[in-house]
C-alpha cells in the first residue's frame, strides 16, 4: 500500500494528519530520537515534541528519557484490533444502508428498477390488494401463499386473478391451500420469471434467479404493461393446462381474444350469446358497462374466416366484436382499442341459447 493510502487510512481511524505521520515514521524507524522523526516526515521541529507525547497518550507510541528525547511504536496489537472492528462496523453499516436504500419505498416515477426482486414481490402484493378488475400473476406455488391475504382481498373485490404457477416437487396446485381464492390456476412446469400485472396499468416483472446480476422492475403506464400483458398471455398462460378454477355462475373474461376464440363456434353456429362488457369509452374515456348479444366477429385475418376458431396469432392484430342493445349496435375492442366504442376489460357471459335443431 503505498504511504499516502496508509496515512489517508490513519487519519480515517481518528488520527490527525501529524500524529500519523509521526506514527508512520516510527513503524519505519524504530527508536529514534524525536528530531529525526520530525525530518524524516513533515512535522516542523518544534511541534515533533507535543505530536509524541499526543501519540503516547493514546497509547500509540512511547517516549523514552535519554540524552535526547527518544521514542518508538508501540506493539499495534491492540489498536489493529481496534482498526479490524472499525472496518468491519463500516462493511456491515454500508451493507445495511445498501439494504434500506434497495427497500425503500419506490416513488412516482413511471418505471423504476431495483436490484432486490424482494421489492418487486412485495410490491406486487400491493398491486393484488389494490386491484380494480383483473390481476395476472406468474409465480410458485411458495410466492402464492404467502400472498393468501392479498388474494382474499381481491376476491372480495371481485377481482379475476389468474395464476401461472411453478410447482415445488410434489405439490398438488388442484388442492393448493390458496386455490379457492384464485380465478384460476394453470400449472406450468417450466421456471422463468416473476410477473404480476394489474388492471392494465400496473406491471412487476423481476427475471430468473439464475441471471447472474438479479434485478426487477415496476411499471405504472398505460403503454408498457401492454407488452408484458402479451407475453404472460402467450408464453405464460396459453399454452399451459387449467389445474383448478374456482366456481362461478358465469364465465368471465379479461382477454377478449381468449372470449372470441371460445365462444365462435357457437356464435358461427347461430347460438344466441347475451354477454356484458365492462371497459372503457375510447372518446370520453369513461368507464362503461355494455349489455348485448353477440351479433358480429372482426379480426385480422377475417378475409379466409370459416368456422375454425382464430387463433390468438390472428386475433393479435384485431380483435372485435359487436352487440346489439337495445340503444344500436356497439363496437366492442381489446385492450389498447382505438376504432371501438369501448375498450373491454372483462366480458361476462351471461347466457348462451343454442339454435333448434
Amino acid at each position: 500500500m503505498e504511504r499516502e493510502d496508509l496515512l489517508g487510512g490513519l487519519e480515517d481511524a481518528g488520527l490527525t494528519s501529524y500524529q500519523a505521520e509521526a506514527y508512520l515514521t516510527l513503524l519505519d524507524m524504530g527508536v529514534s530520537p524525536a528530531v529525526d522523526v520530525a525530518r524524516n516526515c513533515s512535522i516542523p521541529v518544534p511541534r515533533i515534541y507535543d505530536v509524541l507525547n499526543e501519540l503516547e497518550q493514546m497509547g500509540y507510541a512511547e517516549t523514552l528519557d535519554r540524552e535526547t528525547l527518544h521514542a518508538r511504536a508501540r506493539e499495534p496489537a491492540e489498536f489493529v484490533q481496534d482498526l479490524h472492528e472499525r472496518s468491519d462496523r463500516i462493511s456491515e453499516v454500508a451493507d445495511e444502508i445498501e439494504e434500506r436504500w434497495e427497500a425503500s419505498p419506490l416513488g412516482d416515477n413511471k418505471m423504476n428498477v431495483t436490484k432486490r426482486v424482494e421489492t418487486v414481490v412485495d410490491h406486487a402484493e400491493d398491486l393484488i390488494r389494490e386491484a380494480d378488475s383483473s390481476v395476472d400473476l406468474a409465480l410458485t406455488d411458495e410466492q402464492l401463499v404467502a400472498y393468501e391475504r392479498a388474494l382474499a382481498d381481491a376476491m372480495d373485490n371481485d377481482v379475476v386473478v389468474r395464476a401461472s404457477v411453478v410447482p415445488t416437487e410434489g405439490i398438488d396446485l388442484a388442492a393448493h391451500p390458496v386455490a379457492d381464492l384464485v380465478t384460476e390456476i394453470r400449472e406450468r412446469p417450466l421456471p422463468g420469471p416473476f410477473c404480476a400485472l394489474a388492471d392494465r396499468t400496473r406491471a412487476c416483472l423481476a427475471p430468473t434467479t439464475r441471471m447472474p446480476e438479479p434485478y426487477g422492475v415496476v411499471i405504472d403506464d398505460d403503454i408498457v404493461p401492454f407488452i408484458f400483458r402479451w407475453y404472460f398471455q402467450t408464453c405464460l398462460w396459453e399454452v399451459w393446462d387449467t389445474v383448478s378454477r374456482r366456481r362461478q355462475d358465469q364465465p368471465v373474461y379479461v382477454c377478449l381474444e381468449a372470449f372470441i376464440r371460445d365462444v365462435y363456434p357457437l356464435w358461427w353456429d347461430d347460438a344466441m350469446i347475451s354477454v356484458t362488457v365492462r371497459g372503457t369509452e375510447t372518446d370520453s374515456g369513461r368507464d362503461r358497462a355494455v349489455s348485448g348479444v353477440l351479433v358480429d366477429v372482426h379480426y385480422s385475418a377475417e378475409s379466409a374466416r370459416t368456422s375454425r376458431p382464430p387463433t390468438l396469432l390472428e386475433l393479435a392484430g384485431q380483435a372485435t366484436v359487436a352487440l346489439w342493445t337495445p340503444n344500436g349496435t356497439r363496437t366492442v375492442g381489446s385492450w389498447g382499442a382505438l376504432l371501438e366504442d369501448l375498450e373491454a376489460r372483462r366480458v361476462t357471459v351471461d347466457a348462451i341459447e343454442l339454435p333448434a335443431p
